[in-house]
C-alpha cells in the first residue's frame, strides 16, 4: 500500500511537471526566433537535418536549464528560488500580455522572423553551407548533413540561450518533477519544431501572434499564483500548508 501511495505521488508530480513544461513551451516557441530559424533553414537546407539539428539544440538546452533549476535549491534556500520563480513568471506574463496589446495588425512578416532571416544571411555569408563544387546526387546529403546539422544546431543553441523559454524552464525545474519538465519540454520541443520545419512560413502569416501573446502572458501568471500559493515562500509558509486539517473521526 505504501509503494501504491509513493508510486500515484509521483506519477502526479510528474504529469504536473510534464503539462506545465508542455503548455509553457508552446507559448513561448510558437513565432520565436528559434522557430523561425528552423523554417527558413528548412526551406534552403535538407528539413530532415534541420530539425534533428535544432531540436537536438533544444533538447540539450531544456536538459541544461532544468538541471540548473533543480540544482539551485540545494545552494540557496528554496523560499528564495521559489520567490525568483514567481516573479520570473509575473515578469514574462506582463511582457506578453502588453505585447499582445500593443501589437498592431499589419500585412508585415512577424519581428522575429526577420530577425532570424538576417541572423541566417549572415552565417551564410561567413561560412556558406551549400557546396559550390559539383557533387553527385547520391552525395549530397552526406556532403550537407555535417554543415547543416551543425548550423541549425549552433544558431538555435545560441537563439535559446537566455531566451525567456530558457528562463522559464529554469523557473519550472526550481518548483517542479524536473524529470517531467525535461520529458514536457523536449515533447514541446519536437512539435514546435516540426511545425516550422513543415509549414513555418504559411503558420506565420495564418497564426495570430496577438492571440497566442496573450494566451502565453495568462499562462504565466497562472504558474506565478500555482507557484505562489503551494511553494515556500521568505515571508512564511506557502499557503496550502496554512489550511486546517481536518478533525479526526471519533471511532
Amino acid at each position: 500500500i505504501f509503494f501504491r501511495v509513493m508510486m500515484s505521488e509521483v506519477e502526479g508530480t510528474f504529469s504536473e511537471a510534464f503539462f506545465s513544461s508542455l503548455s509553457m513551451i508552446w507559448a513561448t516557441e510558437l513565432g520565436d526566433k528559434t522557430f523561425f530559424i528552423a523554417a527558413l533553414m528548412a526551406m534552403q537546407y535538407s528539413p530532415c537535418f534541420t530539425y534533428s539539428g535544432a531540436l537536438t539544440a533544444l533538447a540539450l538546452m531544456t536538459i541544461l536549464s532544468t538541471g540548473m533549476g533543480h540544482i539551485v535549491p540545494n545552494v540557496i534556500p528554496p523560499k528564495f528560488t521559489n520567490f525568483v520563480a514567481v516573479v520570473l513568471f509575473l515578469f514574462f506574463g506582463v511582457k506578453m500580455l502588453r505585447e499582445a496589446y500593443d501589437h498592431v495588425a499589419s500585412d508585415e512578416d512577424p519581428e522575429e522572423m526577420k530577425e532570424a532571416a538576417e541572423t541566417l544571411k549572415q552565417k551564410d555569408l561567413e561560412n556558406p553551407t551549400t557546396p559550390h563544387h559539383h557533387v553527385p546526387a547520391k552525395g549530397r546529403a552526406f556532403v550537407r548533413f555535417s554543415p547543416v546539422f551543425a548550423q541549425a544546431f549552433t544558431l538555435t543553441f545560441l537563439a535559446e540561450w537566455g531566451d525567456r523559454s530558457q528562463l522559464a524552464t529554469i523557473a519550472l525545474g526550481t518548483t517542479q518533477e524536473p524529470f517531467g519538465v525535461v520529458v514536457g519540454g523536449i515533447a514541446g520541443h519536437a512539435i514546435c519544431t516540426g511545425l516550422a520545419v513543415v509549414g513555418g512560413q504559411f503558420l506565420s502569416r495564418r497564426i495570430s501572434f496577438k492571440t497566442i501573446n496573450y494566451l502565453g502572458g495568462l499562462l504565466f501568471l497562472l504558474f506565478a499564483i500555482v507557484t505562489l500559493v503551494h511553494q515556500e515562500m521568505p515571508w512564511g509558509s506557502h499557503f496550502s500548508s496554512q489550511s486546517p486539517s481536518p478533525a479526526a473521526a471519533p471511532e
